[in-house]
């Protein structure tokens, strides 16, 4: 799966409690969405990428159809599923099979059906095969179809709505899901998001950078609404700048731009090479912060951090102890302070250099920019087997795997890379389960450490060995 390639979006809606976010985390095979008997537990979007029948897709987890007594929140609900259903390229209307035909929504039904989508009826949690026809029947009244009938606990007819879903895909993007290893291949400018919570001067660095006044500015949180590209050549290489919209605070009253807002800086991020991770010198560190951080991270993208807005610094605005930098980024005490505040709150960043710059009068972007070919250069080398075998020996004498209660003693026979662009390796062991967590997190960060790998996440998953 090729992570910069933006893909066909699948947006899982429908009733709550239906199952939608059980039905997101056995499609993907990973426990990305919190799932609860409580109806109306999910409130915002998750994204997962999957693949079914060698095409690749991204799912769309989104808020259930609350019927709540709140007013505002069930509208705020229909909003985040009409930007979902508006930005995707195929709809998963998911029903709970225990509940009456009756209970779904066909005012929302007909919204769907108007779009002129491909669009497919779930009707979940029948864990019967002889309740299938029966329910399918029913719930074909609706005028939707296909209609498919499953279990996302059992997984029973899961294939079949896989198959219909991947086909729609396809159709939907089909010149991102055919484009063979040779095309893939042509040089392309490196492309670079700038994001960020609102208000940390995203746009005030995408003008200075591009030295005009390409988007427009305001101290007003979320001016930028959409993702706007630009082409520039630094020093010989193309470049693909791309502002993005601040992720704000989840809240359950978001505005419908606010929340079209989250879609495009996830659209953003996904197909970036390297994100600028912007943050504001004179305010703490907040959860929304972190959020955007662990976007970047778990879509395995090389990332900067850019700590703005540095002409302002002063003690006052952080209430820490430091003083005005100095403009020439000297690590002097205060300096020094700040750095190991931003290091503490992103400490899974530790691999990503971090520039304290001012969109005002430029200072630091320079060295910032010059940092984006050498990461992308990492995210692109294969290390030789060679190397990685005299790696691996070295770093077994020094901190080999630990044996594990109730586990076979743990041994380690290979490492191998398996992709670049985000780095991807393999270690082939006699047996997963026996390898601690703590040995699989040393070993990826001494490859980044020992074999450069600076700025950017790499993946190490691992192999059993075939007893054959």
């Amino acid at each position: 799966m090729n992570k910069n390639h933006p893909l066909p979006l699948v947006a899982i809606v429908g009733q709550p409690n239906a199952g939608k976010s059980t039905l997101l985390n056995k499609i993907s095979g990973k426990q990305t969405a919190i799932t609860s008997e409580l109806a109306g537990t999910t409130r915002d979007r998750q994204y997962v990428d999957t693949s079914w029948n060698g095409v690749d897709f991204t799912l769309v987890d989104t808020a259930g159809l609350a019927e709540d007594e709140n007013p505002e929140l069930e509208l705020s609900l229909l909003k985040q599923i009409d930007v979902a259903a508006t930005e995707a390229d195929v709809i998963m209307f998911v029903a709970d099979g225990k509940e009456p035909v009756g209970a779904v929504n066909r005012q929302v039904l007909k919204k769907f059906r108007d779009q002129k989508k491909p669009i497919l009826l779930v009707v979940n949690k029948l864990d019967s095969a002889r309740k299938h026809d029966e329910k399918t029947g029913e719930f074909s009244r609706l005028g939707i179809n296909p209609v498919f009938a499953i279990s996302s606990i059992s997984g029973l007819g899961i294939g079949d709505m896989l198959d219909f879903v991947a086909e729609s895909a396809e159709k939907a993007c089909p010149k991102e899901n055919s484009k063979t290893d040779l095309e893939d291949s042509s040089p392309q400018p490196i492309a670079v998001s700038i994001v960020g919570k609102p208000n940390v001067g995203k746009s005030s660095i995408f003008n200075k950078i591009l030295k005009e006044d390409r988007v427009v500015v305001s101290p007003i949180p979320g001016t930028t609404r959409t993702a706007i590209d630009s082409a520039i050549k630094i020093d010989g290489t193309d470049y693909t700048f791309i502002d993005t919209a601040g992720l704000k605070k989840k809240e359950h009253r978001q505005a419908r731009p606010d929340v079209f807002a989250g879609f495009q800086t996830f659209k953003a991020i996904r197909r970036s090479d390297v994100c600028f991770f912007v943050i504001d010198a004179n305010e703490e560190i907040t959860k929304q912060d972190q959020r955007v951080a662990s976007e970047i991270f778990a879509m395995d993208k090389g990332c900067i951090i850019l700590v703005n807005k540095m002409d302002a610094y002063t003690k006052d605005n952080r209430g820490k102890k430091g003083g005005q930098w100095d403009g020439r980024g000297k690590s002097d005490d205060q300096y020094q302070t700040l750095r190991d505040y931003i290091s503490h709150h992103f400490s899974f960043l530790w691999m990503c250099p971090a520039f304290f710059v001012s969109a005002q009068t430029g200072e630091g972007l320079e060295e910032a920019l010059s940092s984006i070919k050498p990461i992308f250069d990492a995210r692109q080398k294969t290390i030789p087997e060679e190397t990685l075998k005299a790696f691996l020996a070295k770093k077994m004498k020094t901190n080999s795997p630990k044996l594990l209660r109730d586990q076979k003693p743990p041994k380690v026979f290979a490492l191998r890379q398996l992709e670049t662009n985000p780095p991807l390796f393999e270690l082939l062991v006699n047996h997963p389960a026996a390898i601690s967590m703590q040995f699989r997190k040393f070993l990826e960060n001494a490859i980044i450490k020992d074999l450069e790998f600076w700025g950017t996440p790499i993946t190490l998953k691992l192999k059993g060995k075939d007893k054959s």
